[in-house]
């Protein structure tokens, strides 16, 4: 990979706080071209909008990465530059998994508005200054913690909420396994 499409534009490094200038790593050299940055959680906002400005114009989504044993959870924040040819840039930060609070950025990306949401339901994770966090994939009567918690057994969860506590056994469909009759199976 050429090493020059990885290199940082100085005007991209201007619009950043000063104490991330020269923090900028690059990564992913054998899938392809990504840069990547580590910020504490409460610049979330000034970084993002200095990459917006920077031409990274395209927000992929919001990845989180939860780590019980450490009280954390990291969010990885995906954008990419039409401009470069694609390249993604991801924006890494730590929240404590017991408060699980960082920004909102869908005034900046609004698509961000609906991952902040989905990591809301299934994490926890609070976006302060978002007006829409709410049930939005999980059923009604979901009144479990957020399911993709790693220390959270969803499984049993779901066997109280939907089977009495009973374990649901499916029914075989022996069309889907084998081309023989109905007939053929009853003389078996």
């Amino acid at each position: 990979m050429d090493k020059e499409k990885l290199l940082v534009p100085e005007e991209l490094c201007n619009l950043l706080p000063e104490k991330y200038r020269g923090k900028i790593l690059p990564a992913g050299m054998d899938t392809g071209k990504r840069l990547e940055l580590y910020i504490d959680p409460e610049d979330i906002q000034v970084v993002m909008n200095a990459l917006k400005e920077g031409g990274y114009n395209h927000f992929l989504g919001i990845t989180v990465i939860d780590y019980p044993s450490e009280n954390i959870f990291e969010l990885v924040y995906l954008v990419s530059s039409i401009d470069r040819g694609g390249e993604m840039f991801a924006v890494r930060t730590k929240v404590k998994r017991d408060e699980p609070v960082i920004s909102t950025i869908s005034h900046i990306y609004p698509l961000a508005y609906y991952q902040e949401i989905e990591a809301y339901e299934f994490f926890g994770v609070i976006f302060d200054g978002h007006d829409g966090l709410r049930k939005w994939i999980l059923e009604d009567n979901w009144e479990g913690p957020p399911p993709l918690r790693k220390d959270i057994d969803t499984r049993r969860i779901v066997l109280e909420l939907y089977y009495s506590g009973k374990r649901y056994e499916r029914p075989i469909q022996w069309r889907s396994l084998s081309k023989k009759t109905e007939e053929e199976r009853k003389e078996e």
